[in-house]
């Protein structure tokens, strides 16, 4: 199981925490079903945002295209 937390803070939301909402979205059912999802409100890393955790690893200013590359990686 891979634990995703999207940082949904007021910094990171206006930096584009919903288009990484959006990835997880898009995913086909098989992988979304090996991720756990979990919104969070603030990773106290606001100049660098939006902020994902992947199980326990730190992503800063992350991108559609960057989390997209992660998760699959991490799903292979």
């Amino acid at each position: 199981m891979l634990i995703v937390e999207i940082c949904m803070g007021t910094c990171c939301h206006l930096m584009g925490a919903q288009d990484l909402l959006d990835v997880l979205d898009a995913l086909p059912a098989d992988q979304r079903r090996l991720i756990e999802f979990k919104g969070v409100t603030c990773f106290k890393n606001c100049g660098k945002g939006p902020s994902v955790k992947i199980n326990g690893n730190f992503l800063a200013n992350a991108t559609p295209e960057l989390l997209f590359e992660v998760l699959q990686t991490n799903l292979q």
